[in-house]
């Protein structure tokens, strides 16, 4: 299964509804920012990016994007 291209950027209307987003902030219950680890089987230590989360102001849904993609990347 082929892996889709993602934009750069987060899109600018919700991708289930079409309808507007809104910038939102997720915390883990000790008030730091919602993070990704990424662990990789060639490597020691796992590989870590914060998310941009935004909320659709019609559906409700939250969407999460990670702030460095390139982590995700084969052979990084």
């Amino acid at each position: 299964m082929a892996i889709p291209q993602l934009s750069p950027v987060p899109p600018e209307s919700c991708p289930l509804c079409g309808g507007g987003l809104e910038t939102v902030e997720l915390y883990a219950s000790n008030a730091a920012p919602v993070s990704a680890k990424f662990y990789r089987p060639d490597k020691m230590f796992a590989s870590k990016t914060y998310l941009t989360s935004l909320a659709c102001r019609e559906c409700g849904h939250v969407l999460m994007f990670l702030e460095n993609r390139g982590i995700v990347a084969p052979g990084k």
